[in-house]
């Protein structure tokens, strides 16, 4: 830790400057020391067990760097718009109103769209015959072009399309909620999401899912499996 303050101002400013200027040493000597291990250690051993020692070292490097930074900055540009837009149609019968809107968010990560869709439906009951006198739709969804996700310090780039959760409320009560979904499609993988949970990607050629159902018919290979009338398996080749 830093001395603390004692004798004059000066006298105490002088002290907190050389402590500064040791750190600054101190971080100039681990900093050259980790450029200088990375080569070595290529060479000795490139298995994933040593880059994953590499990584753990930069890691901690960086952030002892940020915490004892005595001048820190961040600049980024930014860019925002709002859209909105409104339909309203009325009769004896009742209202409908739908309301859009937009928020396009523009950035160096990236460029978001932030959709959201809201109807309200007021029927008169007087003149018509409904089993309800109120309905109501909200929903939301995204789209962003950018940084979607961290491969450790390296930016993942790729683009990311969510719906958000999707209500219906009737009369002042919640009847259905469709649960948030997204996908995200980067150079290397294509995710499917449900909440925060991977339920399938496609990466090296390859489809992986927990779980799936098949409505009709399945090729492996040669074979053609169905489920019409039973379970079929019939030699295609």
């Amino acid at each position: 830790m830093p001395p603390m303050p004692s004798g004059s101002p000066s006298e105490a400013l002088t002290r907190q400057y050389v402590y500064l200027c040791q750190m600054a040493k101190q971080l100039n000597l681990a900093e050259t020391q980790v450029r200088e291990a990375i080569p070595a250690a290529a060479a000795k051993a490139p298995g994933l067990a040593k880059q994953a020692e590499l990584q753990e070292q930069y890691q901690n490097l960086k952030a002892l760097i940020i915490k004892t930074a005595d001048t820190v900055r961040a600049e980024m540009d930014r860019i925002t718009a709002e859209l909105n837009g409104t339909y309203v149609a009325q009769s004896e019968f009742g209202s409908y109103v739908e309301q859009l809107s937009l928020y396009l968010e523009a950035n160096p990560e990236a460029v978001t769209q932030y959709y959201k869709f809201a109807s309200d439906l007021q029927a008169n009951l007087d003149r018509v015959d409904a089993d309800f006198s109120a309905w109501r739709t909200e929903t939301g969804g995204y789209i962003r072009t950018g940084i979607v996700a961290w491969d450790g310090e390296v930016p993942v780039y790729g683009v990311a399309v969510g719906q958000d959760l999707t209500t219906h409320e009737v009369d002042g009560e919640t009847v259905v909620d469709q649960r948030q979904f997204r996908s995200t499609f980067t150079a290397n993988r294509l995710s499917f999401w449900q909440d925060e949970t991977e339920v399938a990607y496609i990466s090296n050629n390859k489809l992986y899912i927990r779980s799936a159902e098949v409505l009709d018919g399945l090729r492996l290979g040669p074979w053609q499996i169905t489920a019409s009338g039973g379970l079929t398996v019939q030699w295609n080749g």
